[in-house]
């Protein structure tokens, strides 16, 4: 009786020990498949996938007539784990990578930890791998734990260095950036300069993000993967640059210090624009070791220099039409004027100020003063003036203005008035000898190349040409040109007495066949060498299509130096202007 009440306790609690099991198992399940399936789901997808961010094709630049200047091109990394570089020095499988790869040991350390101190969790060890260096990897990779052969679009400069300063430049990411830019993770790349910079907006795009099953090493197994954001490319910029132009005039500049800048008229869009020296932005878009990228940074050459629209020169006799245009508005000369003759100099004060032809001119008219540039003539009308009437006439054509509206923010020169001088030398101690080197573009008087272009073009058309572009597409928002406060028969004369600089005066290099050419020489003072060369010019004269402005630093005269470049190019726009479908009016 005892043994048979034994067994139906044990079976009791037999059974009670089952069912209890049995009920966690069915809580633990109704958790599992209920409260939390949520948080497992996800536990669960991460241990077997991997998201995976996918950068977004970059938009192209492309020049005014839709050829490339930027694209993408897509390279295979080989990468490493970051953990592959520990505080002891590399893991065996790097140091491996290495030796196969023959890499010097130092320099690829010293830069794989530049990558890691950025943040980066993979390190790119060989950028752009050959096919070879990509089958090595491949064949081993069961043998190399968290080595990975990565595939994507990179940044590719078709014409290197010819528009490096327009398009500028892309580089990755930088810490500080990641602050102010949303989105962005590191390892992304981003505008640095130029147009890549101003329009990074537009030609990003948007990253992708995609589920990838992978195995405990980290390597992808999974057949297809899950897109949970496909990436969306970005859009397209395309400049105002004609490209058979801007290699014509970069091939024309050769290896000087210079730069020169050509639009259109009465239109306002750049058309070419050198600055040199330059650099080539391919060597910035795959990683740049840091004494690369100082000896570049460095270099007392400075080609990062922007002298297109950074550069501040004194324009020198280009501005002797703003010194003329201010004197006949106030009535002080008329166009036939004859001064006191040129005998290669002025006195004034205790002081000779110097004409450029220590021989001079002697007597000339107001005509004959600007074609062959005397500086005796303009001496004497800056004397007349006063020099706020000389300001507001330079200013009327947006000297000493920088313009905010183009790819990069431009220097602003200097237009001294009476509150400048006062300001910097104190009111009352300065004379009215300023007057004189103000007068023929000297002194305290600076102005960027694009500046003087804009000078030229504006006296062409009385001023019908609105702040310059260097980017059609996106339209930029244009505001209306300004209003010149000039009389139309004086801005004719001008225009009248530029023609007589190419075709008699100073500027007679410049001419082209079959071409009527205007334009200034220019001589810009340079205390630290031998003078700037400058011209400005514009052409057709007298149905004005295309202006053109040349500075050659450290080359002297304009008229022999810049003028002779001034002509060629001119002839190369208008034997192939039709081609190009340019200034062609039916």
């Amino acid at each position: 009786m005892r043994r048979e009440h034994d067994v139906h306790f044990r079976s009791g609690v037999l059974r009670g020990v089952v069912s209890l099991l049995l009920a966690v198992l069915v809580v633990n399940l109704f958790i599992m498949t209920v409260a939390r399936h949520a948080e497992y789901k996800g536990q669960a997808l991460e241990n077997r996938q991997a998201r995976f961010h996918v950068r977004a094709p970059r938009g192209r630049i492309l020049d005014r007539h839709g050829t490339p200047v930027a694209d993408n091109m897509f390279v295979a990394d080989v990468t490493v784990a970051a953990r592959s570089l520990g505080e002891d020095g590399p893991d065996s499988t790097l140091v491996r990578l290495m030796t196969w790869f023959d890499l010097p040991r130092q320099e690829t350390l010293d830069r794989l930890a530049q990558q890691k101190e950025r943040g980066r969790r993979r390190l790119v060890l060989v950028p752009n791998a050959s096919l070879a260096q990509v089958t090595a990897v491949e064949e081993r990779v069961r043998q190399l734990p968290g080595v990975r052969v990565d595939t994507q679009a990179r940044r590719r400069y078709l014409h290197g260095s010819l528009v490096a300063h327009i398009t500028g430049y892309v580089g990755e990411v930088g810490r500080a950036e990641l602050d102010t830019a949303a989105g962005y993770r590191i390892g992304d790349d981003i505008g640095k300069l130029g147009v890549e910079a101003a329009f990074e907006d537009v030609l990003r795009g948007r990253a992708g993000l995609k589920l990838e099953e992978v195995n405990a090493s980290g390597r992808i197994v999974g057949r297809r993967a899950v897109w949970m954001r496909e990436p969306r490319a970005g859009s397209d910029v395309r400049l105002t640059i004609s490209l058979p132009l801007q290699v014509a005039l970069r091939e024309l500049l050769g290896d000087r210090s210079a730069c020169a800048v050509a639009l259109s008229v009465p239109g306002g869009e750049v058309l070419a624009a050198c600055s040199l020296p330059a650099y080539d932005p391919n060597l910035l878009t795959g990683g740049i070791s840091t004494d690369a990228w100082q000896q570049l940074a460095n270099d007392p050459a400075k080609p990062f220099f922007n002298r297109i629209v950074q550069a501040t020169y004194p324009p020198g006799s280009l501005y002797k039409p703003v010194t003329s245009l201010a004197a006949l508005y106030h009535g002080l000369v008329g166009t036939e004027t004859y001064l006191e003759p040129c005998t290669g100099g002025l006195l004034f004060g205790d002081r000779t100020f110097h004409c450029w032809r220590r021989t001079g001119h002697g007597e000339v008219n107001h005509l004959i003063a600007m074609a062959h540039s005397c500086d005796t003539y303009y001496y004497q009308l800056g004397l007349m003036l006063d020099i706020d009437q000389l300001a507001v006439a330079a200013r009327a054509f947006g000297l000493g203005s920088g313009n905010a509206g183009i790819f990069t923010a431009e220097a602003a020169g200097n237009v001294p008035d009476r509150a400048w001088y006062d300001e910097r030398f104190g009111r009352g101690r300065w004379t009215r000898g300023v007057l004189l080197n103000n007068a023929i573009g000297q002194g305290e008087l600076l102005a960027t190349p694009l500046q003087m272009v804009m000078l030229a073009a504006r006296l062409a058309v009385s001023g019908r040409v609105p702040d310059p572009v260097f980017v059609a597409d996106p339209a930029p928002v244009r505001e209306a040109p300004p209003v010149l406060p000039f009389a139309e028969e004086h801005l004719a004369w001008v225009r009248g007495s530029l023609e007589a600089v190419v075709e008699w005066g100073t500027g007679k290099a410049a001419q082209v066949p079959d071409v009527v050419v205007a334009g200034k020489t220019g001589t810009s003072q340079n205390p630290h060498g031998e003078d700037h060369a400058c011209f400005m010019c514009y052409a057709p004269a007298d149905r004005p299509e295309v202006a053109l402005a040349i500075i050659l630093e450290n080359a002297g005269h304009g008229g022999a130096e810049a003028a002779p470049l001034a002509g060629v190019w001119l002839a190369e726009y208008f034997a192939r202007r039709g081609e190009l479908g340019l200034g062609v009016v039916p």
